[in-house]
């Protein structure tokens, strides 16, 4: 049984459909009752704030004892996993891996920060390597299309001008809005933009090397872009530009981002061969 709560059990959240099977009992909760069924025939659906409808479920559950076999199972199964990307996670390459930009940026993040992630790679980035720390840490998962990161930082830190708010993208992503580092300028927006910069869309080469049968001749054409320098395109805009090459720039380079009272671009060099693994299936 599959448990879904607040989720709109997409194609990018069940991996094409395939998690869970047709045919797997499914419950769903979500303050939106047409998402009720809308992707998965459901045996239970109910309407209602998540919070508030788990605790009255919780309140309402009989009593069972820990399940600590349960517990001790998913332990391992997070140790097993930590174990299998450590290589990637703690590796000194230059151009950096994006596994220990993330590595780093856990290390980092302000206890009170608002993490946004754009679309594509940057939410499977942000999603699996990087940890939240502190119970007042805050995660906003892309929610749109490649680019949407950038503006959806400028709006949260409106809502929250008082918390340092930082965008995870890549050079695929800020490509589509870069222009709005001006309206932060100009409306004194002080976000930090990161870029994952690969000068690539590289989720994308896996699809187009299954179009055209393999690494054909012209085909990478599709998704390198030239090596730019969003830095001084920042600067240009009147924002702060930073370049990073090796993990021990990161930090410097945030503190210096989120102290200098404008709009910032961390702009961090990573390797083109940063692919995000394929989501896990059963046997």
């Amino acid at each position: 049984m599959v448990f879904f709560i607040g989720s709109h059990t997409g194609g990018q959240v069940t991996n094409g459909y395939q998690i869970p099977p047709q045919g797997t009992p499914i419950i769903q909760l979500d303050i939106n009752p047409d998402e009720l069924g809308r992707n998965y025939p459901i045996k239970v659906g109910m309407q209602g704030d998540v919070r508030n409808s788990l605790r009255r479920m919780i309140e309402h559950a009989e009593t069972i004892e820990p399940r600590t076999h349960w517990i001790n199972q998913l332990q391992e199964l997070v140790k097993n996993w930590k174990e299998s990307v450590s290589d990637v996670v703690n590796s000194d390459m230059v151009p950096m891996r994006p596994e220990r930009l993330c590595r780093e940026l856990t290390d980092y993040l302000p206890s009170d920060v608002i993490l946004v992630s754009d679309t594509g790679h940057s939410g499977i980035w942000t999603g699996t390597i990087i940890d939240l720390k502190h119970s007042d840490q805050m995660f906003i998962r892309c929610s749109g299309s490649l680019g949407w990161g950038l503006p959806a930082a400028i709006g949260a830190k409106c809502a929250q001008p008082g918390r340092p708010v930082l965008c995870f993208t890549g050079d695929g992503g800020i490509w589509y809005h870069l222009s709005e580092l001006d309206t932060a300028m100009k409306c004194g927006i002080n976000v930090v933009i990161l870029v994952n910069n690969n000068h690539s869309l590289n989720q994308e080469k896996g699809g187009v090397e299954s179009v055209y049968g393999g690494q054909t001749p012209g085909s990478d054409e599709l998704w390198l872009f030239p090596d730019a320098d969003f830095a001084k395109m920042a600067e240009s805009m009147g924002c702060f530009g930073i370049t990073v090459h090796k993990p021990s720039e990161l930090s410097g380079a945030l503190d210096q981002a989120f102290a200098v009272g404008k709009p910032a671009v961390v702009d961090v060099k990573t390797h083109l061969e940063g692919i995000a693994p394929r989501a896990w299936t059963p046997a």
